[in-house]
């Protein structure tokens, strides 16, 4: 089976058994999982399949296991982080302070993707020719999707 028709028959089990999987609760390492959206229904972690399938593609050796695992606790990281902030009430405070928080925020972002960027850089480094192909473009695009999830949605309100 081509690893095209391999991600594809994934996609088609995840979203089949995203109700049953949500039942058993705990996360396994290396694994996908699933949260809840607002209504209570299940959603795949598209970060977490994301870097499923890319581990399996990269079919790493013991050397650059540590480099790998450095990376993704750092995107894991900001992802967290991200959803703690959208977790926040609103901002308190004056304009001003309101200012500062939001450039606080973005200045942490860009300290983690500075991180980020390094260990990833790491990483490709020693990934040998055949494995380059299956961390490009996607080890770059892993790292934003923390930051794509939190994204606004519409218009904001007038």
């Amino acid at each position: 089976m081509s690893d095209m028709n391999k991600r594809a028959m994934l996609a088609l089990m995840m979203a089949a058994a995203t109700p049953a999987l949500a039942q058993f609760g705990g996360r396994r390492r290396e694994r996908p999982s699933t949260e809840k959206d607002g209504g209570g229904e299940p959603r795949i972690n598209t970060l977490e399949v994301a870097v499923h399938e890319l581990h399996e593609d990269l079919k790493l050796t013991a050397e650059q296991a540590p480099l790998w695992q450095a990376y993704l606790d750092k995107v894991r990281a900001l992802g967290n982080d991200v959803a703690r902030e959208r977790g926040r009430r609103p901002a308190q405070g004056n304009v001003q302070q309101q200012i500062d928080r939001i450039v606080d925020a973005a200045r942490n972002r860009l300290t983690a993707l500075e991180d980020i960027a390094q260990a990833a850089k790491a990483l490709y480094a020693k990934l040998a020719p055949e494995q380059q192909p299956a961390a490009d473009p996607r080890l770059a695009n892993l790292m934003a999707m923390p930051l794509a999830q939190d994204a606004p949605r519409g218009r904001p309100d007038r």
